[in-house]
Protein backbone atom coordinates (compact mmCIF):
# COMPACT_ATOMS: atom_id res chain seq x y z
CA UNK A 1 0.00 0.00 0.00
CA UNK A 2 1.04 3.54 -0.65
CA UNK A 3 1.05 5.94 2.17
CA UNK A 4 -1.86 8.09 0.39
CA UNK A 5 -3.66 4.99 0.69
CA UNK A 6 -3.43 4.32 4.40
CA UNK A 7 -3.99 7.72 5.02
CA UNK A 8 -7.17 7.44 2.86
CA UNK A 9 -8.46 4.49 4.65
CA UNK A 10 -8.31 6.50 7.86
CA UNK A 11 -10.77 8.85 6.52
CA UNK A 12 -14.31 7.25 6.67
CA UNK A 13 -15.10 8.31 3.11
CA UNK A 14 -11.76 7.90 1.94
CA UNK A 15 -11.94 4.80 0.11
CA UNK A 16 -13.90 6.43 -2.61
CA UNK A 17 -10.58 8.21 -3.75
CA UNK A 18 -9.24 7.42 -7.11
CA UNK A 19 -6.00 6.08 -4.79
CA UNK A 20 -7.69 3.01 -5.08
CA UNK A 21 -8.81 0.40 -8.33
CA UNK A 22 -12.88 -0.25 -8.07
CA UNK A 23 -11.96 -3.82 -6.77
CA UNK A 24 -9.74 -2.52 -4.01
CA UNK A 25 -13.02 0.24 -2.85
CA UNK A 26 -15.38 -2.82 -2.99
CA UNK A 27 -12.96 -5.19 -0.57
CA UNK A 28 -12.66 -2.60 1.74
CA UNK A 29 -16.26 -1.56 1.71
CA UNK A 30 -17.14 -4.93 2.31
CA UNK A 31 -14.11 -5.37 5.00
CA UNK A 32 -15.28 -2.52 7.30
CA UNK A 33 -19.36 -3.80 6.82
CA UNK A 34 -18.28 -7.42 7.58
CA UNK A 35 -16.16 -6.47 10.53
CA UNK A 36 -18.60 -3.74 12.39
CA UNK A 37 -22.02 -5.28 11.06
CA UNK A 38 -21.32 -9.46 10.57
CA UNK A 39 -24.93 -9.99 10.63
CA UNK A 40 -25.89 -6.87 8.42
CA UNK A 41 -24.02 -8.34 5.24
CA UNK A 42 -26.99 -8.50 2.73
CA UNK A 43 -26.98 -10.56 -0.64
CA UNK A 44 -26.76 -7.18 -2.17
CA UNK A 45 -23.27 -6.58 -0.76
CA UNK A 46 -22.71 -9.81 -1.62
CA UNK A 47 -23.98 -9.58 -5.33
CA UNK A 48 -21.76 -5.97 -5.49
CA UNK A 49 -18.57 -7.58 -4.28
CA UNK A 50 -19.61 -10.45 -7.17
CA UNK A 51 -18.82 -7.37 -9.69
CA UNK A 52 -15.27 -7.56 -9.00
CA UNK A 53 -14.54 -10.88 -7.61
CA UNK A 54 -15.57 -14.53 -8.25
CA UNK A 55 -17.27 -17.37 -4.85
CA UNK A 56 -13.38 -18.33 -4.04
CA UNK A 57 -12.09 -15.06 -3.88
CA UNK A 58 -15.11 -14.03 -1.86
CA UNK A 59 -14.61 -17.13 0.46
CA UNK A 60 -10.74 -16.55 1.01
CA UNK A 61 -11.76 -12.18 1.43
CA UNK A 62 -14.45 -13.61 4.31
CA UNK A 63 -11.61 -15.85 5.84
CA UNK A 64 -8.91 -13.26 6.22
CA UNK A 65 -11.23 -10.31 7.10
CA UNK A 66 -12.54 -12.75 9.75
CA UNK A 67 -9.02 -14.06 10.77
CA UNK A 68 -7.77 -10.46 11.05
CA UNK A 69 -10.37 -9.29 13.19
CA UNK A 70 -10.02 -12.50 15.67
CA UNK A 71 -6.66 -11.73 15.63
CA UNK A 72 -6.99 -7.85 16.84
CA UNK A 73 -9.62 -8.75 19.55
CA UNK A 74 -7.65 -11.34 21.26
CA UNK A 75 -4.75 -9.15 21.13
CA UNK A 76 -6.83 -6.28 22.25
CA UNK A 77 -8.37 -8.40 24.86
CA UNK A 78 -5.36 -9.53 26.13
CA UNK A 79 -3.64 -5.95 26.27
CA UNK A 80 -0.85 -7.92 23.92
CA UNK A 81 1.68 -5.01 22.52
CA UNK A 82 1.43 -3.71 18.72
CA UNK A 83 5.21 -4.20 17.40
CA UNK A 84 5.44 -0.95 15.60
Amino acid sequence: MTEEQIQALKDPGGVQREVFTAEERAAVRYARLLTKHPSGVRQEDLDELGKHFNAEQIVELTLVIGAANLTNRFNDGLRVPVDV
